[in-house]
């Protein structure tokens, strides 16, 4: 048998560009409802990262709602699920190494086939931090209600697309006019995007707590309106649960980082330096 170093067949291409061209110019009506809180998601971490010791991952947060975006418009909706499940990843390894910067530069210097760092894991140490004290919140009946319960939900949801051995999780894709998405599996999807949404800009908003209180109101009201009822009730309860030292306290680190933003770059007490745009560097041995 031999081979030959022929390109794609032509054929194929147009066919696959036909079908970008005419889903991004025309999105699926279902999505449209989720669209606007991924856009003020991927603006809050972009707001969020100029404080943050370690941006790397809110740059990945980013990426993902790119990609989210770019995949409901083409009816992917296995891809979708996948690029959510790493935002939340994202998300919370942003948490867990922005408050442990050091442990991040030693991250960087290990093998990387000897690194071992768990989703569940560090979700669960975050939870520790005084940021989130206000997230915890059980109902009448017992229920856990709190943002990681919710958080750990939608990741399970979107975790289903990778482990799930049913026909419910897989693609199924003939060719490419197959490609797409049937109305009640849009909604299912606008659903779940909109949860993940109204957790994961709660968790920013918590952890950068000063940050979000600069946020003009106007902004933040139509942020708010974004939500669904019960996200919004979430997110509400959780800020006017924050004490009140703790948040003033929050704020003017903020002012105070905006302040010294121009200045030059200082030593940190986990032993790294921090530059004018804030991205904590590692210190120079000799400085």
């Amino acid at each position: 048998m031999t081979t030959t170093n022929k390109r794609p067949r032509p054929k194929l291409l147009a066919e696959v560009r036909k079908q970008v061209e005419h889903a991004t110019a025309a999105p699926l009506p279902e999505l449209k409802a989720a669209q606007e809180p991924l856009a003020y998601l991927s603006w809050l971490a972009s707001h969020c990262s100029r404080f943050a010791a370690l941006p790397v991952f809110l740059d990945e947060v980013q990426s993902d709602i790119v990609a989210i975006l770019y995949a409901c418009a083409l009816g992917m909706e296995r891809t979708a699920y996948l690029h959510a499940r790493s935002l939340l990843e994202n998300l919370i390894r942003h948490c867990y190494f922005d408050s442990r910067p050091a442990l991040f530069v030693t991250r960087q210097v290990e093998p990387e086939e000897a690194i071992r760092d768990r989703w569940a894991a560090q979700s669960e140490e975050i939870q520790r931090l005084p940021h989130f004290r206000s997230a915890s919140k059980k109902d009448d009946e017992g229920d856990d209600t709190s943002l990681f319960a919710e958080i750990s939900a939608v990741y399970v949801q979107s975790s289903r697309f990778v482990h799930g051995s049913t026909a419910r999780y897989r693609n199924m894709y003939k060719n490419i006019r197959s490609v797409g998405l049937d109305p009640p599996r849009a909604q299912e999807l606008t659903d779940f995007l909109r949860r993940l949404c109204e957790s994961s800009l709660l968790l920013l908003a918590l952890y950068h707590l000063g940050p979000y209180m600069l946020i003009s109101q106007p902004i933040r009201r139509y942020m708010l309106l974004s939500m669904r009822r019960e996200g919004r009730a979430r997110f509400l309860r959780c800020l006017g649960e924050v004490p009140l030292t703790w948040a003033e306290h929050q704020r003017s680190a903020a002012l105070q980082h905006l302040r010294e933003s121009n200045r030059n770059p200082r030593m940190s007490p986990a032993g790294l330096a921090r530059d004018k745009t804030g991205r904590v560097r590692i210190a120079h041995p000799g400085g």
